[in-house]
């Protein structure tokens, strides 16, 4: 009898968590008989903060280590590849809880079980001192449905209480020593420095102490704060990014419930400082929740790392990148409400298209032939040398061209070749564009009307010039250079909104999407909204209609959404109407997502409005207009002299 070949001993690979770092170490013994050591090294040499220790040793970001664990860790793979992983101290935790979340995430995205009954709810939030806010039937569902997810997303429009709903879950869900950090816009604080007080009814001297604290001091004084007993912190985006050391240390060492607050502003992923730390940070979290209307302002991209938030380590992101649709990779993770469940009857669009005038029209003719000579070569190519900071100049220019070619005409004059003083002398003496001229006076017809009316522009330059040319309306106006503040300063945001709503006097908002278009409330003085221009994000657009049409409308009141675009010559192509298009796609993108009825209608209304073109011009007629304002056209006899 011939005795069997020994059968050799697995190579381990050894893995710590270095709690400093947020890292994983990992250790190569022995030699295993696939390739799985080089995989691992060329892994941390694709990382940015990945580094190689030495030829048996490499240290990796922790939501890297979960990456491999979900490739190589099953133990079919470990056995093609010839090792063993090991766990030493606190990764044998921390990779325990990350097969429990890969298998409750798996069977909750196909068949959500919800773990607690209505009643039971109630009699929780009770015992929790929440009742002083009755939850409405849809805030109940989603807390019921969130409650039975190890991490959830909140995608319900705004105004349906995702921060009632999220202080509900994480009393149901809090144990002793336990923390809440909301990561949120500054837009945003009001809401959530007011949300203890509107739902909870505590007890003589417990009030106070459950407030959220601001976390916005110094490095050091932030540090003693989030260490000083307290439980509830707020903290803005801008100011995590700036200190993130101290940060990673407090939500590795605390147990935090981590909520980010419109959290499409992490979208960019680890192209942002701010989607980079978020990610970095998220796997150390206890619990992980998003809240946002808008998961996918742009395209299925923004979504990759907001799922890469709440499921580091799992192949979701994976998924959406090979082009599933992203409601098969989500199926029951998030929770939606819709304007329908709130009650609100659809917003009524009316899009009102406005021929250029003479200078206007030549000028926006010479920045498109400037705009396509910039972008068609790079375009056709794939993209391949497509300056990103020009192109979106160029872009910027052309929509700030179709609005208030006076403003624009600056920019254009030092960088476009060929723009002469005829055309410019041209554009100067029309002043105002007929659509700017077509806005005021819309909005000076709705106020001799009695009506309030907000009108939106993406261009702080043209928020201001309105103000000056509507001094009668007694505007006030809100963009990114405005500060928050005391309502009773009338120089803040606070202020100028405080005056919108109870100065009678005070007819007309002129703001910026991009600024005003979260954390605001007008729908109880205004029910109309003008639009001078729009940007292709559709957040900007979607959340800016939000502010008129929202929970609390009476039900006989009706919201008018009035979208203003520039006519172009046949062949020239209208920017307003480009804009137009791609919203309604990715509006469609969102609502496959979240199967929204509302936002269905919103994508059909932009997909059936007409194409602004200016039919009585064809494009020879504005090239021979640019001439003669050039003044290069030879003197012709007239019809009248023939």
């Amino acid at each position: 009898m011939i005795d069997a070949a020994p059968t050799l001993p697995l190579a381990s690979i050894s893995i710590e968590y270095n709690a400093v770092q947020l890292t994983g170490v990992l250790t190569l013994t022995g030699q295993p008989a696939g390739s799985i050591w080089e995989r691992i090294c060329a892994r941390t040499l694709a990382e940015s903060d990945g580094r190689v220790l030495g030829p048996d040793k490499v240290s990796l970001p922790w939501y890297a280590v979960l990456d491999l664990l979900l490739d190589f860790g099953s133990r079919a793979q470990q056995d093609t590849f010839g090792f063993r992983f090991h766990f030493i101290g606190d990764a044998s935790a921390l990779a325990a809880r990350f097969a429990q979340e890969v298998k409750k995430a798996r069977s909750t995205r196909t068949n959500l079980t919800v773990t607690v009954t209505a009643e039971e709810l109630a009699v929780r939030l009770k015992s929790n001192f929440f009742t002083r806010r009755e939850l409405r039937s849809f805030q109940t569902r989603d807390l019921m449905r969130l409650l039975s997810m190890p991490h959830g997303a909140n995608f319900s429009v705004p105004g349906a209480g995702k921060t009632t709903v999220a202080l509900a879950l994480h009393l149901l869900l809090r144990r002793p020593g336990d923390h809440l950090l909301v990561i949120a816009p500054k837009t945003a604080f009001v809401a959530w420095q007011s949300v203890v007080d509107e739902c909870l009814a505590l007890p003589p001297g417990e009030q106070q102490a459950a407030q959220f604290e601001l976390v916005d001091g110094t490095v050091e004084e932030n540090a003693r704060l989030l260490a000083a007993g307290g439980a509830r912190f707020l903290m803005s985006y801008d100011l995590m990014v700036r200190q993130q050391a101290m940060l990673q240390a407090y939500i590795a060492r605390q147990p935090v419930h981590l909520v980010l607050d419109e959290a499409h502003r992490m979208k960019a992923g680890f192209d942002s400082q701010r989607g980079a730390f978020l990610l970095r940070v998220a796997p150390f979290a206890m619990r992980r929740d998003i809240l946002t209307g808008t998961p996918m302002p742009q395209g299925t991209r923004d979504l990759e790392s907001q799922v890469g938030f709440l499921w580091p380590g799992q192949d979701f992101v994976r998924q959406l990148q090979a082009g599933t649709q992203p409601r098969l990779v989500l199926g029951d993770l998030y929770v939606r409400t819709t304007k329908r469940e709130l009650g609100l009857p659809p917003a009524k669009r009316h899009y009102y298209d406005v021929e250029m005038a003479d200078g206007q029209r030549a000028l926006y003719g010479l920045v498109r032939s400037e705009t396509l000579r910039r972008l068609s070569g790079a375009v056709r190519s794939g993209g391949s040398g497509l300056d990103i900071i020009g192109a979106r100049r160029s872009v910027m220019r052309l929509l700030q061209l179709s609005s208030n070619p006076v403003l624009a005409l600056k920019a254009i004059v030092e960088d476009v070749a060929g723009v002469r003083s005829g055309i410019v002398d041209a554009v100067l003496e029309e002043g105002a564009s007929t659509k700017m001229r077509e806005v005021m006076l819309h909005a000076r017809r709705l106020a001799s009307e009695g009506k309030k009316v907000v009108i939106w522009t993406i261009f702080t330059n043209t928020i201001l010039e309105l103000e000056r040319l509507m001094p009668e309306l007694n505007p006030v106006t809100l963009y990114g250079a405005v500060p928050t503040g005391s309502p009773l300063d009338p120089d803040t945001r606070e202020g100028r909104l405080k005056r919108f709503h109870e100065d009678e006097a005070c007819s007309v908002m002129i703001a910026n999407p991009a600024a005003a278009g979260e954390g605001i409330s007008l729908h109880t003085v205004c029910h109309d909204a003008i639009y001078l221009d729009r940007s292709y994000v559709s957040t900007h657009y979607l959340q800016s209609v939000d502010r008129i049409h929202r929970l609390g409308l009476p039900p006989d009141v009706e919201t008018n959404i009035h979208i203003y675009r520039t006519k172009a010559p046949v062949g020239l192509g209208s920017v307003d109407y480009s804009v137009s298009r791609r919203l309604a796609t990715k509006i469609r993108a969102l609502q496959e997502l979240l199967d929204d009825i509302d936002l269905h209608e919103i994508a059909l209304d932009e997909e059936n409005a007409d194409d602004p073109i200016d039919y009585s011009v064809e494009l020879q007629d504005l090239v021979d207009l640019v001439a003669e304002l050039e003044g290069e056209t030879p003197r012709e006899s007239s019809e009248e002299d023939a």
